[in-house]
């Protein structure tokens, strides 16, 4: 199995001032998929092959913007099971190539425009529902599989080893709820006072239990729903990021600190610069690159 963790921590020097909190970026680009979801899909997938739902020569599926799919399909492939996706053309083509890359079949969700709708992930869910009623099918069931949240624990401890100072701040987009509830528990255990803020669409604010109407263009997150898994107990304040804020956090670290990150991963750094500024110095404040930037070059965020 590809060395799948140990991703670097960066501080950004030029997005950041004196009057503001120190913000560290952990780059998750730098996992054998380019994304932190292969972190969760070994881990889910080990959890099933434990349990027996996996069994040699079986078949997983699952919905996914891409970026699960690809790391998913890359762990099948390498431990010998068929990979069948659910995805839609409001997901970058990049990911979508990515996850046939590794083998995987990916059946298509129109949405019209190319825009995402918390509608569109519910028909995707569907979908996926009635493919896992299928003999010898697994399907890891993301937002509801604890393993996911299991399989981002090494991050906070990563984080905590890195960083060497407290951890005032851990700011993250709620998507499936994975990555922020893993991160969450791990920091708060070490120390409590650790404020965990949630990122979420500002048309579709599912976290914070707004309006799931809406569009909007940040992948991986704004679901009609919240997900069984997202510790919403750990959670302490939610930030919903506009479309254009979230461009302006990708476009700046590019070019002002020379890391290349996706649009979600920008509403990230919108929301850590957001509150640094409010935080000040002598703080620090910790968010995630979700995955490469290099899956995003074809679309508008870099024109």
């Amino acid at each position: 199995m590809p060395t799948i963790g140990n991703t670097p921590l960066i501080k950004l020097e030029r997005l950041t001032d004196k009057d503001s909190a120190d913000v560290y970026v952990k780059w998750e680009g730098a996992n054998p998929t380019g994304s932190m979801k292969d972190r969760m899909a070994l881990s889910m997938i080990e959890g099933a092959e434990r349990r027996g739902d996996l069994k040699p020569g079986g078949r997983v599926v699952e919905y996914t913007g891409g970026s699960t799919g690809s790391s998913l399909a890359m762990v099948c492939t390498i431990r010998g099971y068929e990979a069948y996706f659910v995805s839609s053309n409001g997901f970058s083509e990049e990911k979508l190539k990515t996850m046939r890359a590794f083998g995987a079949e990916v059946e298509i969700v129109h949405a019209e425009d190319g825009v995402l709708t918390a509608g569109i992930i519910d028909r995707m869910i569907a979908r996926t529902r009635t493919l896992a009623d299928e003999p010898g099918t697994f399907w890891p069931d993301q937002v509801n599989n604890p393993d996911n949240r299991r399989g981002y624990r090494g991050m906070g401890r990563e984080i905590l080893e890195q960083v060497k100072v407290p951890v005032d701040e851990f700011v993250m987009a709620a998507g499936g709820g994975g990555c922020i509830s893993g991160n969450a528990e791990i920091l708060k255990s070490r120390n409590p006072e650790t404020h965990v803020v949630a990122v979420e669409p500002y048309h579709v604010r599912n976290i914070s239990g707004g309006d799931t109407g809406g569009t909007h263009k940040l992948e991986g997150i704004g679901l009609s729903f919240v997900p069984s898994i997202l510790r919403t107990d750990l959670i302490d304040d939610v930030m919903p990021v506009r479309d254009e804020d979230a461009y302006w956090g990708a476009r700046q670290l590019a070019r002002k600190e020379g890391l290349i990150c996706g649009v979600t991963s920008g509403a990230n750094i919108w929301a850590a610069l957001q509150r640094a500024k409010h935080l000040g110095p002598d703080k620090t404040i910790v968010t995630v690159i979700i995955d490469s930037g290099l899956r995003y070059l074809n679309g508008d965020l870099y024109q």
